[in-house]
C-alpha cells in the first residue's frame, strides 16, 4: 500500500515545492499586513525561554507562558532556532508553514486513497487543491482580495495574512480523521492511541482547525454509524484519551479562558437573534442533508462524508459573507476546509457519475476545467516574480525596532501599527501590546493601548495628557508612532501628532518617530487610598492619577526593582509604615511574594496589576515569583502518566503478538 502510494504523493510534493519555493526564501516579504512575524516572536521566547509554566513579561504586561498560544507550532520552531544558530525566527516559522502548505496535498492524496478512492483519482484531488480555488467564482470578496498573486486562496491565507498554525492543522486533519477511522475499524490499541495522539496535535497548534477537526469527527460518526465493524465507542475512547495526552497544555482554566475570550477577540462576536437564526438554520441543515444520506446514499458513504463537510463549512463561511452573520465565531475562516472538501466533492462526484451518466460526468468536468483554467494559468505563469523579500534592515519596522533596542529600555513600549507583531521577533523587550489576546486575563493594558492610539478628545494638549496618565501607570517609558506618509503597513495611530511638542522626541526617520516619558519603575510604594479604583465611562485617567503621582513622589524612597529571571524579581528598599508596593506586573494565581523569607499576600487592583502589604521596615528585601497553579501541575503529571502509559501497553501488545 504505502510503496505503490509514495511515487503519487512524491510527485504531488514535488510540483507543490516547485510552485511555490519562492515562499520559502528569507526576508521580509511584500505583503506587509502579514501577523507571521507574531507567530515568530512566541517561537522566539520559547527558543530562549523553553519552560511552558514559567512567565513571559514581553507582552501585556506579562502572561503566562501557557496562555500566550497553543504549543505545538511554537515548539517545534523554538527546536530549529536552537539548532541553527543566528537563524531568523521568522524564517524557520516561515519554512515550517510553507511546507505544511505543500505537504497539504499529500495528505489530501492519502485521505482520498484511504476512504475508496483510486490512485488516479486520489492524484487529481490532490492536482485540484494543488491549483484550484472555486472560492474566488463562489464568494465576490474573496474574488476581490487576491492580492499581488493569483494563488489558490489557502496560499493566498498564508502569504498575505500569515495564517501559518491554520495552514498547519490543515495539512494535520486528512491524517487525523485517517488515524480516527482506523481506529473505528481496528481492534489494535495502537490504532487507538494513533487517533488520541493525532487528534490532541491537530487541537495544540490551531483552535480553528481544532474546532473543524471536531465538526468533522461529528460528521464522520453521523456518516458510518450502523456500519459493519465501525465501533463509535472507540473514537469517543480516542476522543477522551487524546483530550488526557494533550491535558497538560489544554487545562479547564486555559480552555475557559479561550472559550471566554473568543468572542471579544473575533470582532465582537455576540450570539444575538440573527446569529442564533443562522445557528439554527445550519444545524437544521446539517440533519436533514445527513436524513437525506441515509436514506439516498446509504452505500455511498464517503460521497456523504464530503457533502456533509462540504455543508457544514460552506453555510458558514457563505452566511458570514453574504449576509454578514456569524453562526460561530470567526466563521469566514473555515474558508479553507470549506474549499478542501468542495474540491474533494467534486471529484467524488466525477467519478460516481462516470458509472452512472458518463455524459454528464464529463459536463462537470469540463466545466470545473474552464472555471479553473483562468486561474491555473496565472498560477503558473507569475512563477512569484513580484515576490522578492528584502533584508530586514531595509524596513521601517527594524529600524525602529534596532533603535529602541539600541537605547536598552527599562520600561515598556508602546508600538503603534504592525510594529507591535513584529517587534518582539526580533527583540525581547516589554511592551503593552501583542499579538494573540484569547489568553489574558488582565485586558486593561489591550483598553488602553487602543485608547491611546485611537482617542484625541476635545484638545490635543488635554488628551495627550491623559494618555500619558494612563502609559504611565502601565510603566510604558516609549511611544512608536507612524504617521500618515510610513511606509508601515497599518498607520493605527488616530492623531499621530498628539504627543508633538508635548513629549521629547528621541529618533525620527521619514514618517516615523519615538517619544519618551521619563523612566518609570515596575514597583513603588502606594497608600490604600491611591490605588486605582474601577474606571468609570470615559476612561482609566479619570482614576489613576492618585496612582501615577505616587510612582514618581520625590518624597518617598525609591525601590529597586530587579527581575530574576522571566519567573522571578526582587524589590528592594525602604518601607515605611502604612504602605504598600505596587507591582506593575498583570496580575495571576501563580504569583507568591515573600519579604525577608516570610510568605506575604498579594491582591489584584483594578489595573489587573497587584500590590503586596510587607511589614514595615527601614531595608527589606520582597521576592516575587511566579509558579503554575496548582491545577496546571496536575494536568501536566495526569498528561504524563498518560503518554508513558500508552508507550508502555503499546510495546506490550506489540511483544504480545511478536
Amino acid at each position: 500500500m504505502i510503496r505503490a502510494n509514495a511515487p503519487w504523493a512524491f510527485l504531488l510534493l514535488v510540483l507543490n515545492l516547485i510552485l511555490n519555493w519562492r515562499i520559502f526564501l528569507p526576508g521580509v516579504t511584500p505583503y506587509r499586513g502579514s501577523i507571521e512575524r507574531g507567530y515568530a516572536y512566541m517561537a522566539n521566547w520559547v527558543a530562549q525561554h523553553p519552560d511552558p509554566w514559567g512567565w513571559n513579561p514581553v507582552q501585556y504586561c506579562g502572561l503566562p507562558t501557557h496562555f500566550v498560544y497553543l504549543p505545538l507550532l511554537p515548539y517545534w520552531n523554538a527546536l530549529w532556532i536552537r539548532t541553527i544558530a543566528g537563524v531568523d525566527p521568522t524564517q524557520v516559522h516561515r519554512v515550517t508553514c510553507a511546507a505544511a502548505l505543500c505537504l497539504g496535498v499529500v495528505s489530501v492524496y492519502l485521505f482520498a486513497r484511504y476512504f475508496g478512492t483510486s490512485r488516479r483519482l486520489a492524484f487529481c484531488a490532490g492536482l485540484a487543491v494543488t491549483f484550484c480555488s472555486p472560492l474566488y467564482l463562489l464568494i465576490n470578496t474573496i474574488k476581490n482580495d487576491q492580492g499581488l498573486f493569483r494563488v489558490p486562496w489557502r496560499v493566498q491565507v498564508l502569504l498575505k495574512y500569515g495564517e501559518g498554525p491554520h495552514t498547519v492543522g490543515l495539512a494535520l486533519m486528512p491524517l487525523a480523521l485517517i488515524a480516527v477511522h482506523r481506529c473505528a475499524v481496528r481492534r489494535s490499541f495502537g490504532s487507538l492511541w494513533l487517533a488520541a495522539a493525532a487528534l490532541a496535535a491537530v487541537v495544540l497548534t490551531n483552535w480553528v482547525a481544532g474546532l473543524a477537526l471536531a465538526l468533522l469527527v461529528v460528521i464522520l460518526l453521523l456518516t458510518y454509524f450502523g456500519e459493519s465493524g465501525f465501533s463509535v465507542r472507540r473514537v469517543l475512547a480516542a476522543g477522551v484519551l487524546g483530550y488526557l495526552l494533550a491535558a497538560f497544555w489544554l487545562t479547564p482554566s486555559f480552555v475557559l479562558r479561550m472559550v471566554g475570550n473568543w468572542p471579544q477577540d473575533a470582532f465582537g462576536y455576540q450570539l444575538q437573534g440573527q446569529e442564533r437564526m443562522a445557528l439554527m438554520l445550519w444545524i437544521g441543515g446539517l440533519v436533514l442533508l445527513f436524513l437525506l444520506c441515509r436514506w439516498r446514499f446509504r452505500a455511498y458513504r464517503y460521497f456523504s462524508l464530503l457533502v456533509l463537510a462540504t455543508y457544514c463549512f460552506g453555510f458558514l463561511v457563505t452566511c458570514f459573507y453574504a449576509y454578514g452573520l456569524n453562526a460561530l465565531p470567526e466563521s469566514r475562516r473555515y474558508a479553507l476546509e470549506y474549499e478542501l472538501f468542495l474540491l474533494l466533492l467534486v471529484v467524488e462526484s466525477i467519478r460516481l457519475l462516470m458509472t452512472r451518466r458518463p455524459w454528464l460526468a464529463r459536463a462537470v468536468l469540463l466545466a470545473f476545467l474552464l472555471q479553473s483554467t483562468p486561474l491555473f494559468t496565472r498560477f503558473v505563469s507569475h512563477g512569484y516574480q513580484a515576490w522578492v523579500p528584502v533584508p530586514r534592515e531595509q524596513t521601517p519596522e527594524f529600524r525602529v525596532a534596532s533603535t529602541l533596542a539600541a537605547r536598552q529600555p527599562t520600561g515598556r513600549l508602546l508600538l503603534s501599527g504592525g510594529s507591535r507583531f513584529r517587534f518582539n521577533s526580533w527583540f525581547l523587550h516589554p511592551q503593552i501590546g501583542g499579538v494573540f489576546e484569547t489568553g489574558l486575563r488582565n485586558r486593561i493594558p489591550v483598553d488602553i493601548a487602543y485608547q491611546v492610539r485611537s482617542d484625541l478628545g476635545s484638545k490635543r494638549g488635554e488628551e495627550a495628557a491623559n494618555s500619558m496618565l494612563q502609559l504611565r501607570a502601565l510603566g510604558v517609558e516609549y511611544i512608536v508612532v507612524h504617521g500618515p506618509n510610513s511606509e508601515e503597513y497599518y498607520r493605527d495611530m488616530k492623531y499621530p501628532d498628539k504627543f508633538e511638542g508635548v513629549l521629547e522626541k528621541v529618533w525620527s526617520e521619514g514618517d516615523d518617530r519615538i517619544y519618551r516619558l521619563e523612566p518609570v519603575r515596575y514597583a513603588h510604594l502606594v497608600t490604600a487610598g491611591e490605588l486605582p479604583a474601577y474606571p468609570p465611562k470615559g476612561g482609566y485617567f479619570q482614576v489613576i492619577a492618585p496612582y501615577v503621582a505616587a510612582m514618581s513622589d520625590p518624597a518617598r524612597p525609591t525601590l529597586a526593582f530587579n527581575w530574576q529571571g522571566p519567573s522571578a524579581a526582587t524589590i528592594s528598599g525602604s518601607v515605611p509604615a502604612g504602605h504598600r508596593v505596587a507591582v506593575s506586573i498583570s496580575y495571576e494565581d501563580g504569583w507568591e511574594a515573600w519579604q525577608d523569607g516570610a510568605a506575604i499576600p498579594l491582591e489584584r487592583d483594578e489595573l489587573g496589576f497587584f500590590s503586596v502589604a510587607p511589614r514595615p521596615a527601614a531595608q527589606t528585601e520582597i521576592q516575587l515569583r511566579y509558579r503554575a497553579p496548582i491545577e496546571t501541575r496536575l494536568a501536566a503529571g495526569v498528561s504524563a502518566i498518560c503518554w508513558l502509559g500508552c508507550l508502555l501497553f503499546w510495546l506490550r501488545s506489540r511483544r504480545t503478538h511478536a
